[in-house]
């Protein structure tokens, strides 16, 4: 097993902007590197009953207030760990899968004007038309959605995933076999970060005898 260390609220902070910049690099270096041309996916007949509605990328981009949000307000050190690993698990499996089987959405036209005119903007930007098959923005919202549960936060851990699920269709940045793609891949990373990593654990003090 792995020796890592364990996220306590001390140094959650550095660890959340250490884990931010591995998935940038994990990510947009995925997305620009292929072992084969990238897979146009289509719409299956749900995708097509879908519409498209610009607004809803604020949910969309609300991802990146809930995952710190879920690892900051995680039950206890372990959780917090086990949680914080799991979205690393979860980014490092999605990449080996865009490196390896790279997948692309035709993107849509980006709204004139106004705020969300400029969010989708910087959207485009900064994300790349790849690495949509599993949706990496499901799987973290879910593994979030199981911290905060375990938080007994049962209506948002619920509820705010299934919005950004919902969001990533409402934008076209995704296709339902994203979603389920996905929703496997926050299981499969929870399910193995405690089978591969142990914490670095705090050792007791030891009193002097007769202290």
């Amino acid at each position: 097993m792995i020796t890592a260390p364990v996220i306590r609220r001390q140094n959650q902070a550095l660890a959340l902007g250490l884990g931010y910049a591995a998935f940038c690099v994990l990510y947009l270096g995925s997305g620009a590197f292929h072992l084969r041309p990238p897979v146009i996916l289509g719409a299956s007949a749900v995708d097509r009953l879908i519409p498209f509605i610009d607004w809803t990328i604020w949910i969309y981009a609300s991802q990146f207030t809930l995952l710190p949000l879920a690892v900051v307000q995680a039950r206890d050190d372990a959780d917090r760990s086990q949680g914080f690993y799991a979205m690393l698990a979860a980014t490092a499996l999605a990449a080996a899968v865009f490196v390896s089987w790279p997948t692309q959405l035709e993107r849509q036209g980006v709204p004139a004007g106004g705020a969300t005119g400029l969010a989708w903007t910087v959207l485009y930007l900064a994300d790349t038309p790849n690495n949509c098959f599993p949706s990496l923005h499901v799987a973290l919202a879910a593994i979030a959605g199981r911290l905060l549960w375990r938080r007994e936060r049962r209506v948002v851990a619920v509820a705010w995933p299934v919005m950004i699920a919902a969001a990533t269709l409402t934008t076209k940045q995704h296709v339902a076999w994203d979603i389920a793609g996905g929703l496997v891949l926050a299981a499969v990373a929870w399910t193995l970060v405690p089978k591969l990593l142990r914490h670095e654990r705090a050792q007791p003090i030891r009193h002097a005898a007769g202290a």
